[in-house]
């Protein structure tokens, strides 16, 4: 008979696949998260095995990282409507109505679907869907038939998961990837977990390499959920892009050759940065290549500042906000906190300003990183969540199945 695998929220079973015919979702889990999980069989027989498991509060951020915003589903779902053939009877139910049915579902409360052979369809039309807390919702659902059984059973397992994590009450249950039966049958070749594809990771290209440290040193504390989601330029020899007016030429020849990698390019959030910035939003992007800022900081609205009139508390977000003043900036003991206004930019008529004793900032957290010390993240949390979404709106619009 051979040996099934599949993708389910605690009981609820989303993809199904048997021997060597799988998809493969290790994008949805990190290397670490084998754990044991139960697995459900005939006649109420349930066994502890090796799985990977992932809470589906941390697996929706992954999702997202996918490209599986609640809009991108709500595109995917159309598609899949659309394509779906003519020789079947098409889904009675929109998008609206199976995200506002999902969303009502406390999946904890679903029950098993009893074991049976099934042909294509009835699992989820005379299973699934059947079950009391789907029709409590949806009354009509009793009525699916095969056809529509068969639409759900090929749809997207990922738009139905990330339509369920809109209930609260689910964000907590596991997301479990039972593979312990391909693996133990032999149907396994190598290692089952691939990570993240290439095509799905994130290159981050900053204007030099004290950004590029302090995000790559921030990046497990502040998101360890999507941390394999990102790489950065290679830092071994010399860095390619310092300085704005090369990360402009540098986008400017990705741009001209269409690269198709996934590439975001910080520009810092002061003078130079919002110049560099506007340059390069000018030019033809390709669709998964994309340019933001560092986002303004609340606290960055009434800083100190040195300038040839002296001391002064000033907005510097726009002008002076590097990736510095996303540090904790108590933690290096430094008495003099505060940015000093230097170049003059004619053309936005505005100074360019740096947070004094930047360096001795960097030093402080890199140190405290590296051995483990108290060190407060806020900051550098609300910067990788700018970040992650900016990421986000540069995934892939197709997917293998």
């Amino acid at each position: 008979m051979g040996s099934t695998v599949t993708l389910g929220l605690a009981r609820l079973e989303l993809d199904w696949g048997k021997n060597e015919s799988f998809v493969n979702h290790s994008a949805l889990f990190l290397p670490t998260d084998k754990s044991p999980a139960p697995y459900y069989y005939a006649d109420d027989v349930v066994e502890e095995k090796e799985a990977y498991v992932r809470p589906l509060r941390s697996v929706t951020k992954r999702l997202e990282m996918l490209g599986y915003s609640l809009a991108e589903c709500e595109r995917r779902y159309a598609e899949e409507v659309a394509e779906y053939p003519d020789y079947y009877d098409p889904p009675s139910l929109t998008f609206a109505d199976f995200a506002r049915i999902l969303k009502a579902v406390h999946v904890r409360s679903v029950g098993l679907v009893e074991d049976g052979d099934y042909d294509l369809g009835e699992y989820v039309s005379q299973g699934i869907m059947r079950d009391p807390q789907f029709i409590a919702v949806e009354p009509r659902l009793k009525d699916m038939n095969r056809d529509e059984g068969t639409f759900f059973e090929n749809l997207d397992p990922y738009i139905t998961l990330r339509l369920l994590a809109e209930n609260p009450e689910n964000l907590d249950l596991p997301v479990v990837w039972r593979i312990a039966d391909i693996v133990e049958g032999g149907y396994v070749r190598g290692e089952i977990y691939e990570g993240v594809p290439r095509e799905d990771v994130c290159l981050l290209v900053t204007e030099g390499s004290t950004d590029t440290n302090i995000l790559q040193a921030a990046l497990p504390l502040a998101a360890p959920d999507v941390c394999d989601f990102f790489d950065f330029v290679d830092m071994s020899e010399h860095y390619p892009f310092t300085g704005t007016g090369n990360l402009f030429r540098f986008a400017q020849g990705l741009a001209r050759i269409g690269i198709q990698n996934r590439i975001l390019i910080v520009t810092d959030n002061d003078t130079a940065g919002r110049e560099a910035f506007g340059r390069i939003s000018k030019l033809d992007l390709p669709h998964r290549m994309r340019v933001v800022t560092l986002p303004d900081l609340g606290e960055a609205r009434s800083f100190p500042t040195l300038g040839p009139s002296g001391r002064a508390i000033e907005d510097v977000n726009g002008r002076a906000l590097a990736i510095e003043l996303f540090l904790d900036l108590k933690a290096a003991g430094v008495d003099d906190i505060a940015v000093r206004w230097t170049a003059y930019n004619d053309q936005l008529d505005q100074y360019q300003g740096h947070l004094v004793n930047k360096d001795e900032h960097t030093r402080c957290f890199l140190e405290a990183v590296k051995r483990g010390q108290p060190y407060d993240f806020t900051k550098l949390t609300i910067l990788w969540e700018h970040l992650i979404t900016a990421c986000s709106g540069t995934a892939s619009r197709t997917r293998e199945r």
